[in-house]
């Protein structure tokens, strides 16, 4: 006996505390791919250990235990990052606190705290990322707080009526009927910003994208990496994959080691007879951290708060910090610079004065022997095409005479080490040249109208001055040879930069279901970016302006955004209100005989009485006669407060009961 009873009352204690630790972790999951592994393991610790307490009520916690345990946890953190404040020291500051906020729950105030807080802590994970998988998952550990919270109204100490289930289901699916239609109301009609009210500070870590310095000698390997970029919509014409070059950064100054970029001035706005025969589009831009816009190769306007710059690429006005859409033209076939000034020609023929002597002696001699700086740049290309220079992302530590090391002993690079050499060995010859850095190639979503960018894509390629036809583009790296190039990037190189001609290209039905998945999931990332992340103002108007109406005012939008949740609200009410006043049919029949009792003047029933307390007047006044009565109100107690939902046969029974019960006095 006492065995069985303690089972039920384990029962009906872990089972609050399961919920409120199941809210707790479903919370944290997300954070747990972004902050150090050694929190999550704290929090599943500090979790188990509060479950064991539970199963164990004579296990009790010491005080110092949980100080010390938090004063480690803190440090921990502290070293991790060396600082609380920023993005990624402060939401893992944030979830040690939170993980260990669950050792202090003593009473139902601390765990309606803990569940409290979990709404906040929701947010946290939308700091890192905001794709739409991360959003929908958000929904699980709303529906278990919201659980953790309807079994909570449901205790006393923490005891919790077994086999209600159902209800707490049909409890919560009501909450989020009433709560999506009002979410969704106050997302379409909610006045937009211009711009967010706050931002949070930069990642510690260094992201991937494209810099105006570019330093050979610290790369010894390169990693590469299939986030996307940006998205590519054409409107019209859509230029050939090999052509689909897309200039962000062009580094003209050498120091021996690094590339970088020099001042640059704006252009004038282009004639409009140059936009003959241009390609039209517009990009969707991940945010880059940087003011270089990406323009499809070459650009010959800039959108709004941007700038055409002189050397053909695209500087906006403000930093890159969120996702940025925007529209350009480009027109491959522009003739740039068709005459150089003797000051730009000194500035691209400039190398330092030491340093990579062998190279500048290569490529002195190779020029004294052709008749033209189009024979000499060609004879290169021949060169890396026919001779063992080889394609690879791990060519190792290079001599600090960096061409030297390349060009003439080990021969093993990637895309900037061919550029840079190039240049190098052009400037040598007395050749203007400079370096180009951007993306090369695109893949077309088939199941959508837009081309597909990755940071794999990143690409460095030259561009040589010719007299008459100013700069043009040229890729040393599609001279590399096939068969000279690592296996392991042979087919993403062939398929992705469509760069070598001689190498079999793989067709889309050949790619099977895992990529097929990609397009699909790209596909909703598209749409969860232009219709929930890039909901703005601008989309807001188009939204309206699709349904017939324009023009609307800020203060229009609020009265309509307050009168469509006032009218939610008050039919949620009313429904609500209907359903109060639906009576138990049980608690009807009890409130029936009660007032029988009171008409017949066998007893005055007080409003706090219960049905114990009024078996007990019955049997001071004739325990006999009114046996039956109490043997009915006993059967009533067992079924209303049962541990266990009563079945209808037995509810049905009871009711008949009451109803044929006879009072007279």
């Amino acid at each position: 006996m006492h065995s069985s009873i303690s089972q039920i009352e384990f029962e009906k204690r872990a089972m609050p505390i399961v919920a409120i630790l199941l809210a707790h972790q479903l919370v944290l999951i997300p954070l747990y791919f972004f902050i150090p592994l050694w929190i999550a393991v704290l929090n599943t610790l500090v979790a188990a250990t509060v479950f064991y307490c539970a199963r164990n009520p004579h296990v009790v916690i010491n005080r110092w235990i949980k100080v010390g345990v938090t004063i480690v946890a803190i440090a921990g953190v502290y070293m991790a990052f060396r600082k609380f404040s920023g993005r990624d020291a402060g939401v893992s500051l944030i979830a040690v606190m939170y993980g260990l906020k669950i050792l202090e729950i003593q009473t139902k105030r601390d765990a309606n705290l803990v569940l409290s807080l979990s709404f906040f802590l929701l947010v946290a994970g939308f700091f890192f990322t905001q794709e739409p998988l991360i959003a929908f998952y958000q929904f699980i550990p709303v529906i278990a707080i919201l659980n953790a919270f309807v079994a909570m109204q449901s205790l006393e100490k923490f005891e919790l009526a077994a086999g209600n289930l159902k209800g707490v289901l049909k409890d919560l699916s009501r909450y989020l009927v009433i709560a999506i239609p009002i979410m969704i109301v106050l997302f379409v009609f909610f006045p937009r910003l211009s711009g967010p009210l706050w931002r949070m500070p930069g990642a510690s870590v260094a992201t991937t994208g494209v810099s105006d310095l570019m330093s050979l000698s610290e790369i010894t390997e390169l990693q590469t990496s299939e986030n996307i970029a940006f998205r590519v919509t054409f409107n019209g014409d859509v230029p050939n994959e090999t052509d689909m070059y897309w200039r962000v950064v062009v580094l003209d100054e050498f120091d021996g080691l690094s590339w970088r970029r020099t001042n640059r001035n704006l252009l004038p706005d282009m004639d409009e007879t140059v936009f003959e025969g241009s390609f039209d589009y517009s990009i969707t831009l991940e945010p880059t951290k940087t003011n270089y816009l990406v323009a499809l190769d070459k650009p010959i306007s800039s959108p709004q708060n941007a700038s055409l710059v002189d050397d053909q690429t695209v500087r906006s006005r403000f930093r890159l910090l969120d996702r940025t859409r925007y529209q350009l033209s480009s027109k491959p076939s522009l003739i740039i610079d068709s005459s150089l000034s003797q000051v730009q020609r000194s500035k691209n023929v400039r190398i330092p004065s030491s340093g990579n002597a062998d190279s500048v002696d290569w490529a002195r001699d190779l020029r004294a022997r052709v008749n033209s700086d189009e024979e000499f740049v060609n004879e290169v290309l021949r060169i890396i095409n026919r001779e063992e220079y080889y394609y690879t992302l791990t060519p190792g530590e290079m001599d600090e005479q960096i061409i030297d090391s390349f060009w003439l002993d080990k021969r093993r690079g990637f895309c900037e080490h061919y550029a840079s050499s190039l240049v190098f060995l052009a400037r040598a010859a007395n050749i203007p040249a400079r370096i180009v850095i951007g993306y090369q190639g695109a893949e077309k979503n088939p199941r959508t109208d837009y081309w597909i960018v990755r940071d794999a894509n990143a690409h460095a390629w030259t561009e040589i001055w010719f007299e008459g036809r100013g700069w043009v583009r040229v890729d040393p790296t599609a001279a590399i040879a096939s068969q000279r190039i690592e296996e392991s990037l042979l087919q993403e190189y062939g398929q992705r930069l469509g760069l070598f001609d001689d190498f079999e290209i793989v067709e889309l039905d050949q790619v099977g279901l895992l990529k097929e998945l990609q397009y699909w999931m790209d596909e909703i990332n598209s749409g969860w970016n232009d219709w929930i992340l890039d909901y703005n103002q601008s989309r807001q108007r188009q939204f309206f302006q699709n349904w017939g109406i324009s023009g609307l005012s800020d203060h229009m939008l609020i009265i309509i955004m307050l009168s469509i949740v006032s009218g939610l609200v008050f039919i949620s009410g009313l429904k609500w209100f209907h359903g109060r006043t639906e009576r138990d049919p049980l608690a009807q029949r009890f409130e029936n005989l009660i007032q029988r009792f009171e008409q017949q003047g066998i007893l005055k029933v007080e409003p706090h009485f219960g049905p114990k307390a009024i078996i007990d007047k019955l049997n001071k006044i004739d325990e006999t006669r009114f046996r039956e009565h109490t043997q009915v109100l006993n059967r009533y107690i067992t079924l209303r407060y049962a541990e266990r939902t009563p079945r209808q046969e037995q509810i049905n029974e009871l009711e008949k009961a009451l109803t044929k019960l006879k009072v007279r006095s």
